[in-house]
């Protein structure tokens, strides 16, 4: 009788904004929709100043980043959540906000399915907005986790908000920690608690003062990538 456990997957991690892609997309999202009412660009401005200090406060920022969402979301007119990510997601990769994906992510990507890796996206932004904006550009698809968002008053808020060590709570509460992952690839220094789960790290085009925290953290325990060589083009990679 062979008592041998399977082998554990290799997990390699990849956040998405400014990761995977060349800039936020929550914070397209919410700027797009803001942009398109002018009641909102005003209760938006008036809004600013009193969020501000709990943007700042890492936790209180789930609570201003929800009034933000809400702000720019309401009135839903009857459409949901996916419906919204999904018109948005039309519009992604085109002018204005010409999405790019950074071409070095997808070869990263690709190179750990071409080994039998399994493949997470874990972001911030909310999991059906980066899945709409993702549909049908990643051959085969990946898994994606983020936060989630739901109808309130009108709008949408952050039911849950996946930031720093919730992403953690997310994983675990997934199934999808698993006692760590064997790689991880972040652009910001909110995603040292997803680093500390990591064996092999990875900090992409991080400013110097995010190099220093991040090193500072993993006591140097990182390699910093520079990725500059941005494509609107799918990957083309195998499972």
């Amino acid at each position: 009788m062979n008592n041998t456990a399977p082998a554990k997957p290799i997990v390699a991690v990849f956040d998405f904004d400014e990761t995977l892609i060349d800039t936020d997309v929550a914070y397209q999202f919410i700027n797009a929709f803001i942009k398109r009412s002018k009641i909102r660009r005003i209760a938006f401005g008036l809004l600013m100043p009193v969020l501000l200090p709990f943007l700042l406060n890492p936790k209180s920022r789930s609570i201003a980043m929800s009034v933000i969402l809400w702000c720019a979301t309401f009135p839903l007119h009857g459409k949901t959540g996916p419906d919204l990510f999904r018109a948005f997601a039309t519009r992604f990769w085109r002018a204005p906000i010409n999405g790019r994906f950074y071409n070095e992510g997808l070869d990263a990507l690709d190179a750990h399915r071409r080994l039998g890796h399994r493949v997470l996206i874990i972001s911030g932004s909310p999991r059906q907005l980066v899945k709409a904006v993702l549909e049908g550009k990643l051959n085969p698809p990946v898994e994606v986790f983020g936060s989630q968002v739901v109808p309130f008053l009108g709008g949408l808020v952050y039911r849950h908000y996946c930031m720093r060590d919730g992403k953690i709570r997310l994983a675990r509460e997934k199934g999808v920690l698993n006692g760590g992952w064997d790689f991880g690839y972040t652009d910001s220094a909110y995603d040292i608690p997803l680093l500390s789960h990591c064996r092999h790290r990875f900090l992409v085009n991080p400013s110097r003062r995010t190099a220093r925290k991040v090193k500072k953290a993993m006591k140097d325990r990182v390699t910093v990538l520079n990725w500059s060589d941005t494509s609107p083009t799918a990957t083309k990679g195998k499972p």
